[in-house]
């Protein structure tokens, strides 16, 4: 079982446990990598380093403000996540938006727009768009690319979303729009693929 979480060296992590490890973006890295694609795809560059070189069976994704923890605000113990992946194929941070995940799609500077949906869209399954639009009218977001599961799903994953997204040109002015789209995306992936989703507390660290 491997976790990255994602930071840079100026940041302050929790002490981290045995299975989880430090993803700095602010380091290079060896082998396939995209760190020079950071300012765009913010996390997905630990996601896709873990993708391409990670060979745990068991997977993750945390921030150094956002981990996932248990009813004693404790990091999520191997024991723990073993024990949730018994009757379930991914643990996620969901958050409630209160009916404004539309509104941010319609959002400049930065934020998810219809154009680079749509673009997705266009590579996308069409039960998949279905879900995608579905999902925008919810005021629930599967959040922050964060995530515990078997690599074989996360896998799955990345040759969809990182295929999907070939098509979206990257400026100055749309910093981190890959990090937010696939916000969007993942939850509306996993519904449409039938994976069975545990919502787990989440601690965010100042």
């Amino acid at each position: 079982m491997k976790i990255y979480v994602v930071g840079s060296s100026k940041n302050k992590f929790l002490p981290l446990d045995n299975i989880r490890e430090k993803f700095l973006i602010d380091q290079k890295h060896e082998g396939d990598n995209i760190d020079f694609l950071n300012p765009w795809y913010c996390e997905l560059t630990g996601l896709y380093y873990l993708w391409k070189h990670c060979d745990d069976d068991i997977v993750g994704l945390e921030h150094y403000r956002r981990y996932f923890v248990n009813n004693r605000n404790k990091l999520l113990s191997e024991g723990e996540i073993n024990d949730i992946l018994k009757d379930n194929d991914v643990i996620v941070c969901e958050i409630d938006l209160r009916n404004i995940a539309l509104k941010q799609f319609e959002e400049s500077e930065g934020r998810p727009n219809k154009v680079n949906l749509f673009s997705i869209m266009a590579n996308s399954p069409t039960e998949l768009v279905s879900v995608i639009k579905q999902r925008l009218f919810t005021n629930k977001l599967i959040s922050n690319n964060i995530f515990i599961c078997k690599k074989e799903i996360i896998a799955e994953y990345c040759e969809y979303f990182f295929n999907a997204i070939k098509d979206i040109t990257l400026n100055d002015e749309n910093k981190r729009i890959i990090g937010f789209l696939s916000e969007y995306i993942f939850g509306a992936w996993l519904i449409y693929k039938r994976y069975r989703i545990n919502r787990k507390k989440v601690i965010f660290v100042k």
